[in-house]
């Protein structure tokens, strides 16, 4: 497996969804911003995901 495979990404087409159900705007130029706060939030949370995926992993190897 290639240690480099992207697993899971946030597009631009994900942010613009979200803010349209949202009713919120922004103009192209706040992309940066975006994607620095979205950063932000994940800090080491991103980490939480892959245990939670794990987890699930043995947990569905279980119950085999």
């Amino acid at each position: 497996m290639k240690k480099q495979k992207t697993l899971y990404t946030i597009t631009a087409d994900d942010v613009i969804n979200v803010a349209n159900r949202e009713g919120i705007s922004f103009a192209e130029t706040d992309f940066h911003f975006i994607e620095d706060k979205v950063g932000d939030y994940f800090g080491d949370k991103w980490q939480d995901a892959i245990e939670y995926a794990l987890s699930e992993l043995e947990k569905s190897k279980q119950s085999i």
